[in-house]
């Protein structure tokens, strides 16, 4: 394994040179940027005169834990994806830190970040984890990170539960692909909370193969521009807006119908016409569709253009209804 001494941190160091009267030490505080990546080194040690270090880049090499890094408090940029590393500790300094790749490690927590309260981008997909594992989240390291972490990657790590992270205020963009994820309803009370967020990735997991899914989502996070790589567009989330609205109301008025009045006999009055109705929906659906009474489909389609007679109709079968 590769020990980091100053011999190899002078041939590591960029574009920038000693110039002629400085002393080692002198030099070493004016470095701002590392480039350890793949140099087969398993510790990082011996960094601690480069005070003004701001990025460092120790990706694909054989760090177990991360340590020594106590004199860092004006490191902004830390790069340690594809190491050996088990559990997220050793940044209780680094308060000035703005972006964290942890990428193909063997982190099972996330956690201990509560002093990074300046973090904006936290990486950590694609972890290690023994069969079975799936990452979790501490609750603290959360809330700590709940007005500052903009990017979350979360991908790859057999995540079943995304409900932490609705404390997330700040979050802009989510990448939560390939996991364990199954509940519409859950992702709704989720989405709703992140009334920032503008992109998603969220592709590969089991409740991708719900129906309606993307259309469902777009309801549920109204802000969002961004969905699995693909453009929102706004006339598609108007439309979607629009089609939840009509539903909605729909079946305010056949909920209504479904108590008859009472003629002055005290026996029911029941309406002749029965035929419409809404199938009760699936605990998660949140577009659902206008059925009859039989389980076929309604072939009539919801447009922005047949709203009105949509509506108007509607009134009369309710008057009719009604009169009868």
């Amino acid at each position: 394994m590769t020990k980091i001494r100053n011999e190899l941190l002078l041939k590591c160091l960029g574009h920038i040179s000693r110039r002629g009267d400085e002393t080692l030490g002198q030099f070493l505080k004016r470095i701002t940027h590392v480039y350890f990546q793949e140099k087969n080194i398993s510790l990082i040690e011996n960094l601690h005169e480069c005070s003004n270090l701001a990025v460092l880049y120790l990706y694909d090499n054989k760090i177990e834990t991360i340590s020594n890094l106590t004199f860092a408090v004006n490191l902004t940029h830390l790069y340690l994806q594809n190491n050996l590393i088990t559990k997220l500790d050793g940044l209780h300094r680094c308060c000035a830190l703005n972006k964290l790749y942890l990428g193909f490690n063997k982190i099972i927590v996330i956690e201990n970040l509560e002093k990074c309260t300046n973090l904006k981008e936290l990486h950590v997909e694609n972890q290690r984890l023994p069969t079975g594992e799936k990452m979790l989240f501490d609750p603290r390291t959360l809330m700590c990170l709940s007005q500052t972490l903009l990017v979350l990657n979360i991908g790859g790590n057999g995540v079943d539960s995304i409900n932490e992270l609705s404390c997330l205020k700040s979050l802009t963009q989510l990448f939560c692909k390939d996991n364990k994820l199954s509940s519409m309803k859950e992702l709704s009370r989720v989405f709703g909370a992140l009334s920032s967020l503008w992109k998603l990735e969220i592709e590969g997991n089991p409740v991708c193969c719900k129906p309606k899914f993307r259309d469902r989502i777009i309801v549920m996070a109204e802000n969002l521009a961004m969905l699995d790589g693909k453009e929102i567009t706004d006339t598609s989330r108007k439309f979607l807006l629009n089609w939840r609205n009509m539903r909605d109301m729909r079946k305010r008025q056949n909920n209504q119908d479904i108590l008859p009045p009472i003629n002055s006999s005290g026996d029911e009055m029941r309406p002749n016409n029965t035929n419409l109705s809404f199938d009760n929906q699936d605990e998660d659906d949140d577009l659902g569709a206008a059925t009859t009474s039989n389980g076929a489909n309604n072939s009539e389609l919801f447009t922005p253009q047949n709203s009105l007679m949509w509506t108007n109709g509607n009134n009369r079968n309710h008057s009719i209804q009604r009169i009868r």
